[in-house]
């Protein structure tokens, strides 16, 4: 029940921010830097390359992104939250994960079932998110100077690269629509089609997970395999024949917990030391960590951007013309 509040709460959060920022791009043009007000900075955890570039600059220059902090501090976070929560952010906190489960949950009120996609399938298809993962850890992390990297963050074009994205989504072209519409009904079949299959944000995240001392463990002398665990997980794990979930894939949803007969037979503990956490203690510590983060990103000065003001004082009227 806790983790369904935190992903409602977050749905709510992005949607309202959402539309503020809505509201601030249409009243900039007659209200100038005042129309800020309505920009939330959480936003900017909508601008996955733009942050991945200005931690690039940030490693090699010692320089925190001026112009969108506030991204930055969140990947930092997802991170550093991959290792020690596994993917737990997914499965409480990002609307893109709660949207998609909310889809399959309402097509199976309507159509009943779980369509099961075949283990050495879902391995094909899960490469898909790992090779478009790779392909910008190679083009950004490896292959761009460090020096370009700090241009990027200087650029005018990621000045207002937040309102280009708003723009993008008001105004899809009908390959986007096309696209969004495929991925719609596919998430109404699929459990977490996206999130499983394609999302590189996902498989980034799933490098560190993979280190992250939190897992799944069972107890193998109370379990009477009846494998609900199984059939529950949206990650398609197998649950009921290991000691602990090791994959990375695991997202602590909590529901093979919850679906689990007998009491203490599968928990949530740590591969390094004798300790196990209740669902409730695993989700507020998950929440008071990126809370937690935040709240000393805006003490410390990174996550209002000063300079934004002024930016966008200069290119908001250049934004259709400016590229990357």
């Amino acid at each position: 029940m806790q983790r369904k509040f935190i992903q409602y709460y977050y749905l709510v959060f992005f949607a309202v921010a959402g539309f503020f920022f809505y509201k601030a791009v249409v009243l900039f043009p007659t209200q100038g830097a005042s129309a800020l007000k309505y920009r939330f900075p959480s936003i900017e955890g909508f601008l996955p390359i733009s942050a991945l570039v200005a931690l690039k600059s940030y490693i090699f220059t010692g320089i925190f992104d001026p112009v969108h902090p506030a991204g930055l501090t969140i990947l930092i976070l997802i991170i550093l939250g991959a290792f020690l929560f596994k993917r737990g952010f997914c499965s409480h906190i990002c609307p893109i994960g709660t949207v998609s489960e909310l889809l399959y949950n309402l097509r199976k009120k309507v159509i009943p079932g779980d369509l099961i996609i075949p283990a050495w399938l879902g391995y094909v298809l899960a490469s898909i998110k790992y090779l478009l993962a790779l392909f910008f850890i190679k083009v950004i992390l490896i292959d761009m100077p460090y020096d370009a990297a700090w241009q990027f963050v200087q650029s005018p074009y990621n000045a207002v690269v937040d309102i280009k994205m708003l723009k993008f989504f008001l105004n899809p072209s009908a390959l986007t629509v096309k696209v969004l519409f495929v991925l719609i009904v596919l998430s109404l079949i699929f459990s977490h089609f996206w999130c499983r299959f394609l999302c590189p944000y996902g498989a980034f995240m799933n490098i560190f997970a993979f280190f992250s001392p939190i897992t799944i463990k069972r107890n193998n002398q109370s379990c009477i395999s009846c494998k609900k665990c199984d059939k529950i997980c949206p990650s398609n794990l197998k649950i009921s024949t290991r000691k602990a979930v090791t994959s990375p894939e695991c997202t602590l949803c909590q529901s093979c917990l919850k679906a689990c007969p007998v009491k203490n037979t599968l928990l949530i503990g740590s591969k390094l030391a004798n300790i196990t956490l209740t669902p409730i203690q695993y989700s507020l510590l998950l929440l008071g960590f990126f809370i937690g983060g935040m709240i000393i990103a805006e003490l410390t000065g990174h996550w209002h951007s000063r300079v934004l003001p002024e930016l966008w004082q200069a290119y908001f009227p250049l934004v259709d013309k400016l590229s990357h």
